[in-house]
């Protein structure tokens, strides 16, 4: 066996760092960067002045003569960490420049370490070692590392030239990348697909969130996004969204105006019709839009999208809207329960009043019932489903009933049973049941029971809360462990439907749960943010705190939310509203009279007030519509 030489990379031999503006243009040039050893610089301005709208790029240094293998790895990685979108410096460093990475990422918590072995004849081989942190798959989807996972290990094998030159031999498909860099060259982008099952309130499948990762400081990040919905959607997202657009398709974008411009390359046999045109459009535009706020610039603004055939054609159809996709689009109003357990309205203010606090008129339960949980239709509906204050029974009504109903439409078997309900933007409404030895999950669809199987809830596990998205494709699972600790946990719905000819009814089965918010403990309270966001009540570091989280346990982009005192649970508005609406917050928290009070804020402000300066702001349970 020959020598073995071990050491940290050494990326400081390898990168220059400069200011660049977001347009593009140079600003100033920082010269070389002193890196440490044991991971990427910490970056900065890299000018002095006014650094306004600028960026710091680094730019790789290419292979010197005579390194040895384990000087080039070193490099060879750096280039990859790089802003450049074709790698062509990376490429330097190998025996073949045409090798192309599958998109597949592996994160590691720091710089890997290197250790080189000599082979027989011109021939070596260098080893990279690291603790994984997350990994991406060749969609982009994230995976966070579990608990214990082994010491990653990747060999680089490397031979020398004809010039005595060594270079890496069939490099790995797969980029290696340290976490720092990852945040600082990935951001996470939403796509959208229209779901298998159910309908929006205007016919149409609603478009469903497919969160992945891109490399967001490319030249032109909104193209990649764009073809990354083309490219199709994630593994675990696959079985209830449909792709809409053929195998192998190509886009090619045109974002000098405000209107984009899509040249689209489907193949000769794609479906051009009105219906699956205005379908692609809404999910270029909502991709472009909602989709890719992490990456927008105010050079980056879309208006509308136009889908061309080629580029000597006029467009087949454009969208400057998804309304006919988007399951909901919720207003501002919530719904609380008062100290009498009666349903409240409040209503933000944009013109710095205070909320509007009003009594819900309808009729909701029987005289006598008092409601202990309650969910309001998303959307233009005014249906509301409310649980008995004894969980024995769950009934529906409206808004604005004159006329209280008087049969439950679903019964729980023992007190508490029902609890949690939960409406989707397709009209299925969802409830918790911890009556003991049955479905966890019950559901109507249409005001008729359909039955509901969870897969991989694990044994001596009970759900506390059910929050399902609007799109009505995935769930969020609020669960108590066999151990009494807690859990967040995200799966996907698939809706089979019933066929009256064989008197076969219709099924629903949650499955494919992925955890998330495993780094927060106590969880009492969930509710969707945005697309493929939550935001929960739990502890970290010890406090009881309103916490962002993503759903594929990904780092948020949100930051931290102002801490409230005593909160018990939160709601936010799903990210269906109109853009440039405010975002807003209502939690239930104890006051200094620990009494249950109703607090808002807006997700960029997170400074909290009760919602009104007197008794009316007395209540809990408050709940946006969903």
């Amino acid at each position: 066996m020959g020598r073995e030489r071990v050491k940290r990379s050494e990326p400081s031999r390898r990168r220059r760092l400069r200011a660049v503006a977001l347009s593009g243009a140079v600003l100033g040039l920082a010269g070389c960067a002193t890196m440490p050893s044991s991971g990427p610089a910490a970056l900065g301005p890299a000018a002095s002045g006014n650094t306004q709208n600028t960026r710091v790029e680094l730019i790789p240094v290419p292979p010197a003569d005579g390194e040895a293998p384990d000087q080039l790895l070193a490099g060879f990685l750096d280039a990859l960490g790089s802003d450049q979108a074709d790698y062509r410096t990376a490429r330097m460093y190998l025996s073949d420049p045409s090798w192309q990475p599958s998109g597949a990422v592996e994160v590691l918590d720091s710089t890997p370490g290197l250790s080189s072995t000599s082979g027989p004849g011109k021939t070596a081989t260098v080893t990279a070692t690291g603790t994984v942190a997350a990994s991406l798959d060749q969609h982009g989807s994230y995976t966070p590392a579990p608990p214990n996972t082994p010491l990653f290990r990747q060999d680089y094998h490397f031979k020398q030239d004809s010039r005595g030159q060594w270079r890496i031999v069939d490099p790995p498909s797969v980029l290696l990348t340290s976490q720092r860099d990852f945040q600082r060259i990935y951001a996470s982008v939403n796509k959208y697909y229209p779901a298998v099952s159910g309908h929006t309130g205007k016919g149409a499948s609603p478009l469903v969130a497919d969160p992945v990762y891109i490399r967001a400081r490319v030249d032109n990040p909104l193209q990649t996004a764009a073809q990354q919905l083309l490219n199709g959607p994630s593994t675990w997202l696959q079985p209830v969204v449909s792709p809409v657009f053929p195998g192998n398709s190509k886009v090619e974008l045109d974002t000098s105006t405000p209107q984009v411009k899509a040249y689209l390359s489907l193949g000769p046999d794609a479906d051009w019709s009105p219906g699956v045109c205005r379908t692609m459009a809404a999910q270029l535009f909502t991709t472009l839009t909602q989709g890719t706020t992490n990456i927008q610039t105010s050079s980056s603004t879309v208006a509308s999208v136009a889908l061309y055939r080629d580029k000597n054609s006029s467009p087949v159809c454009s969208t400057g809207s998804e309304a006919e996709f988007n399951p909901v689009r919720v207003g501002t109003t919530a719904y609380f329960l008062s100290p009498e357990h009666q349903m409240e309205s409040v209503t933000p203010s944009g013109a710095g009043a205070g909320p509007a606090v009003e009594d819900v008129p309808g009729k909701l339960v029987p005289t006598g019932v008092g409601i202990g949980s309650f969910a309001v239709t998303p959307g233009s509906g005014s249906q509301v489903a409310s649980v008995s204050d004894d969980g024995r029974a769950l009934y529906l009504s409206t808004l604005q009933a004159t006329t209280a109903p008087t049969t439950p439409a679903l019964r729980g078997n023992t007190q508490g049973a029902l609890s949690s309900p939960s409406w989707d933007g397709t009209g299925t409404l969802w409830v918790v049941d911890g009556d003991p030895g049955g479905a966890p999950l019950r559901a109507l669809v249409g005001g008729t029971p359909v039955p509901v199987t969870v897969a991989g809830l694990a044994d001596g596990a009970s759900i506390q809360q059910v929050r399902v998205a609007p799109d009505g494709a995935r769930i969020a699972l609020l669960v108590r462990n066999a151990d009494a600790s807690t859990s967040v946990w995200i799966g996907r719905v698939r809706r089979t439907d019933g066929d009256d000819s064989t008197h076969k009814a219709p099924t629903l089965t949650v499955e494919a749960l992925r955890q998330t918010a495993t780094s927060i403990s106590s969880v009492s309270s969930l509710s969707w943010q945005d697309g493929d966001g939550l935001v929960v009540v739990g502890q970290q570091t010890g406090t009881t705190s309103v916490v962002p989280v993503e759903m594929d346990d990904s780092p948020s982009s949100l930051g931290t939310i102002q801490a409230l005192s005593g909160v018990t649970d939160v709601t936010t508005l799903p990210v269906t509203t109109l853009p440039g609406d405010p975002l807003w917050l209502f939690a239930t928290a104890k006051n200094t009279d620990d009494q249950n009070e109703i607090f808002v804020s807006q997700l960029t402000a997170f400074r909290w007030l009760p919602i009104t300066g007197n008794s009316s702001s007395r209540g809990s349970g408050v709940r946006f519509p969903g």
